[in-house]
């Protein structure tokens, strides 16, 4: 895939920095030493982290140049590293917290990526995840009934791509595999968007990239026409003319 669109992934800062904070605010301690955010992105999750734990050395890892660009310039005293976070990280040595916003649903192998994490903690560490529950929600129907419109040969291989979002029992039976103190959450954030057009505009930079990303620019347009029509179906108008987008996200914390 095309590298992030950073500018258009910070349209909806205000929504996409909420569950991270949220995140933050319900791990217990404050005497961390080090801490590393996987798949930090721009820099948005690990500025919570930095305003919490203000004494911790902090590390942001993310397979992004475009991302760990901005990050730099969002969090300066930060370890800012490009890594492919899907691959083991025991290099880096050992964390006490191990924070995860919004990353894992890019990774193949989660259940691998969840050992790996856990290899990484401290005897007494934590580790603290939050990943969308895209597949349960009213946009990847709209999106998937948008590609059905489409010869199959144009998306063949996305699956590769795509975010990966399972359920709550799933990521359960994995982290039992290696913590044995588990907290496990649901919050349905609801998104009051002025048109459907902003939920589409939400979308590109993230759940829709794979799937545009197959198009040739001129081309994209029309998809993306496609998939706002579906959005328009999905989603009732309020009286007062706004759109409720409900975006489902599913938290853990764990520690050994």
């Amino acid at each position: 895939m095309e590298d992030w669109n950073v500018k258009l992934y910070r349209q909806f800062e205000k929504e996409r920095i909420q569950p991270s904070i949220d995140l933050v605010n319900r791990i217990e301690g404050d005497s961390f030493k080090r801490i590393i955010d996987v798949g930090c992105g721009s820099g948005m999750s690990t500025m919570p982290l930095r305003n919490r734990f203000k004494e911790a050395e902090i590390v942001g890892a993310d397979s992004s140049p475009a991302m760990l660009k901005q990050a730099r310039t969002t969090v300066t005293d930060v370890n800012w590293l490009e890594r492919d976070c899907s691959k083991p990280m025991n290099d880096l040595g050992k964390f006490d917290l191990v924070f995860s916003n919004a990353a894992l649903q890019w990774l193949e192998n989660q259940a691998g990526v969840i050992g790996n994490l856990s290899e990484m903690l401290e005897p007494d560490g934590i580790l603290a995840v939050q990943i969308p529950y895209f597949s349960a929600m009213t946009i990847a129907g709209c999106i998937g009934e948008a590609v059905k419109t489409y010869n199959e040969d144009i998306f063949k291989g996305i699956e590769k791509d795509l975010f990966r979002s399972y359920s709550p029992g799933f990521y359960y039976d994995e982290l039992v595999n290696y913590f044995s103190k588990i907290e496990l959450w649901q919050t349905n954030y609801l998104h009051i968007m002025n048109n459907h057009e902003e939920i589409l505009k939400f979308c590109m930079s993230t759940g829709l990239r794979p799937y545009a990303d197959r198009f040739e620019e001129a081309d994209r347009d029309g998809f993306y026409k496609k998939v706002l029509n579906e959005i328009k179906k999905g989603y009732n108008v309020q009286k007062n003319g706004k759109i409720l987008f409900e975006f489902k996200r599913i938290f853990f914390i764990a520690s050994k």
